[in-house]
C-alpha cells in the first residue's frame, strides 16, 4: 500500500515538473497527512460498494443503471414497436403467446460517489480513542481508495467552520491523491452547520449516484433530515455513518471537572455522578429521533464507534450492502 501511496506522489510530481512555466512563482503546499490506513484496506479485500438504487452512468462497471441495453441482467418484456432492434425479439416467447416481444436487460454502470466529511469542531474529540475526525479521514479514504478501484467517479465535500470545501465527483487519474491531500490538510473547527451545508450541495450533483456522509450528526437532526431529503429527492442512494466516541456513548466520567464544548468554547463544570443518568437518557433519545428521522427518508444509517476496528467494521457494512442488494433483485424478480 505504502509503494501505491509513493506512486500516486511520484506521478504528481512528475505532472508538476511537466508542466510549462508561466513566468509566476508560487510557495509550495503545505506537505499533508495521507488518510490511509494499510490495514483496513486489507481488511475490505475485493469487496466492493455497491449502491442499493439506479444510478446513472457512461461506463461499464458495477452498478445498476437507469438505461436499459443489450448486456447485464434480464430486466423484462415489452411488446414490440416498429423500429425496435429484431436481433432483441424472443423467440420462445412468440411460439408460446404468437405476439412479438422484446427483452430488456438492466445495464451496469460506474457510480459518481460524493464523500461528505463533518470538519467542525464537535470531530476533534478523542480521549481512549484517535479522534472522531481521524476516524472519519481514515474511512472516507479507504472508501475513496475502493471505489477508484471500482473505477467509479468520487468527490469530497468538507463540512466546518472554516466554510465548504467542495470536489466535484471525477474518474479522471489523479482524483484519488487530490480527495486524500484534501482530506489530509484539514483540521476540524467551528460550529456545525451541517444541515445548510448539505443543503447547497444538493444541487451541484448532476446525475443520481451515490452520498455518504461521515458525521457525529450533532446538529439539528429535523433540518438534517431535510436537508439530505433533498439529495433523496433528486434518486441520490444516501448513507449516512454516524461516528461516536466511547466516551459518548457510555460516560464513564466520574470526577468533578470541566466540559469544554468544542464548538462554540464554552465551560461548564459538571459533577458526572449527577448528570449521568439524564445525559445517557437524553443522548438514547437523540440516536433514536436521528435513526427514525434516516428511516423516514430511506436514508441507510450506520452508527460506529472510534474504539471499533474500522477495517472489520467497514468490511460488515459493506457485505450487509451487498446482501441487501441481492434480496432486493430476488424480491423484484419473484
Amino acid at each position: 500500500m505504502q509503494r501505491f501511496v509513493d506512486s500516486l506522489r511520484q506521478r504528481r510530481d512528475d505532472d508538476a515538473a511537466r508542466a510549462p512555466a508561466t513566468g509566476t512563482s508560487s510557495a509550495p503546499s503545505p506537505k499533508t497527512t495521507l488518510a490511509f490506513d494499510p490495514q483496513t484496506l486489507t481488511k475490505l479485500g475485493q469487496l466492493e460498494l455497491i449502491t442499493r438504487t439506479v444510478v446513472d452512468g457512461l461506463l461499464s462497471g458495477k452498478h445498476r443503471s437507469a438505461h436499459h441495453g443489450g448486456c447485464s441482467d434480464f430486466a423484462e418484456f415489452r411488446p414490440y414497436a416498429r423500429g425496435d432492434d429484431i436481433r432483441q425479439l424472443d423467440w420462445r416467447h412468440y411460439a408460446r403467446s404468437d405476439r412479438y416481444y422484446v427483452k430488456q436487460y438492466d445495464d451496469e454502470t460506474n457510480v459518481q460517489a460524493l464523500l461528505v466529511v463533518d470538519a467542525s469542531g464537535s470531530m476533534g474529540f478523542g480521549m481512549s480513542t484517535v479522534t472522531k475526525w481521524r476516524y472519519a479521514q481514515m474511512a472516507a479514504a479507504s472508501l475513496a481508495h475502493l471505489l477508484v478501484r471500482q473505477r467509479d467517479g468520487v468527490g469530497l465535500a468538507l463540512a466546518g467552520g472554516g466554510g465548504l470545501e467542495f470536489l466535484r465527483p471525477s474518474s479522471r487519474p489523479g482524483r484519488l491523491l487530490r480527495v486524500l491531500e484534501l482530506i489530509g490538510g484539514t483540521q476540524p473547527e467551528g460550529d456545525s452547520k451541517l444541515p445548510e451545508t448539505v443543503s447547497r450541495l444538493a444541487g451541484r450533483l448532476a446525475r443520481r449516484g451515490m452520498v455518504v456522509l461521515f458525521s457525529d450528526c450533532f446538529c439539528d437532526v429535523a433540518k438534517l433530515k431535510q436537508s439530505l431529503e433533498l439529495f433523496r429527492f433528486h434518486g441520490h442512494d444516501v448513507v449516512v455513518v454516524q461516528i461516536l466516541a466511547p466516551e459518548e456513548l457510555t460516560f464513564p466520567f466520574r470526577r468533578e471537572a470541566f466540559f469544554q464544548d468544542m464548538e462554540l468554547f464554552g465551560r461548564m463544570r459538571v459533577n458526572p455522578n449527577t448528570v449521568r443518568r439524564h445525559y445517557l437518557k437524553e443522548f438514547q433519545a437523540f440516536r433514536d429521533t436521528l435513526r427514525q428521522s434516516m428511516t423516514d427518508v430511506n436514508v441507510d444509517l450506520m452508527t460506529f464507534s472510534t474504539g471499533d476496528d474500522l477495517g472489520e467494521t467497514l468490511a460488515f457494512y459493506l457485505r450487509r450492502r451487498a446482501a441487501m442488494k441481492t434480496m432486493g433483485h430476488a424480491r423484484a424478480r419473484a
